[in-house]
């Protein structure tokens, strides 16, 4: 059977986390041309953080309060705020999945380079390429800017495709806990500790 084959199913379902302003789809390979002829009026933005790059950070949990958009001149354009959300998995491009919003086209015309999710105090947590989890509460905000930037003008497309360019899992991943079971753990510094600015 094909891999993938539980995540087309998902698919077909649409997954809604917020009915009017985005919605989560992963998507098996073998499907993706039909979804790209179909929906070719969606924009594709690639999200990219560093300090997550550095990190190796492979999927995202986050509860997000506010989204907004930064210009090319530095100014914040908030989109839409999310009282009362639960967190949202965001998952990197190796995953199938992204975030589909038409929130971002109520923005005014004009040039932005990067999105900004502001967060609340829990429901936070960043899991590694390795397969660790960390709790991520500690940020009140994560900027990612956006591959190329993305212009607003008359006419766009109806709706974006978020993509989040994180680090693929490793296969090792699925021996974690039973090589925790031979290997002592140790006590280190937190990954997260002075890598994401505020």
């Amino acid at each position: 059977m094909y891999p993938y084959s539980v995540s087309y199913t998902i698919a077909m379902k649409k997954t809604n986390f917020y009915p009017t302003i985005w919605s989560t789809a992963p998507y098996a390979p073998h499907v993706m041309e039909g979804w790209y002829k179909s929906h070719n009026g969606s924009a594709e933005l690639i999200l990219r953080n560093e300090p997550a790059t550095s990190l190796k950070v492979s999927e995202m949990m986050l509860n997000i309060t506010k989204f907004a958009a930064i210009d090319e001149s530095g100014k914040e354009h908030f989109i839409i705020d999310f009282p009362g959300q639960n967190p949202v998995s965001l998952k990197g491009i190796a995953s199938g999945t992204f975030l589909r919003s038409k929130s971002v086209l109520s923005l005014p015309n004009g040039t932005y380079t990067a999105l900004r999710f502001y967060l609340a105090g829990w429901g936070n947590q960043f899991m590694y390429q390795d397969g660790k989890e960390e709790s991520a509460n500690a940020f009140d905000r994560l900027d990612f800017t956006i591959d190329g930037g993305f212009e607003v003008a008359e006419g766009h497309a109806p709706e974006v495709k978020l993509w989040f360019d994180f680090a693929p899992y490793q296969w090792k991943r699925h021996f974690k806990p039973l090589t925790d079971l031979f290997i002592k753990s140790k006590t280190s510094q937190p990954r997260l500790a002075n890598s994401f600015g505020n």
